[in-house]
């Protein structure tokens, strides 16, 4: 018979990165900073000062980081703005009944 080693806690994400990091969280943080450096080249390309572009960057990379770290009702970022924007734009139907 055969055995298969079973995780001991089924709730959390299989941390695969040095066993901190899970890989939504990777792609989450390398998105943020890929999203970061090309803002920053691109504005520099415009010309805007590095007053502007940096912050900007500093924007980019935080979104990264709050959206792979942050939790929010039980679920993380990412779970959540999905729900909201889901729910906030889905198509409702008001049933006013049989009154009218």
């Amino acid at each position: 018979m055969r055995l298969f080693p079973v995780p001991m806690d089924l709730t959390e994400e299989e941390k695969v990165i040095g066993g901190v990091l899970s890989l939504r969280q990777v792609v989450y943080l390398f998105g943020g900073s890929v999203a970061a450096a090309l803002s920053v080249s691109f504005l520099r390309l415009l010309h805007v000062p590095w007053a502007i572009a940096f912050p900007a960057g500093i924007l980019w990379f935080i979104a990264g980081g709050v959206l792979s770290f942050a939790a929010a009702a039980g679920m993380g970022a990412d779970e959540y703005l999905f729900r909201w924007f889901s729910w906030r734009f889905r198509r409702r139907r008001y049933d006013w009944g049989d009154e009218l």
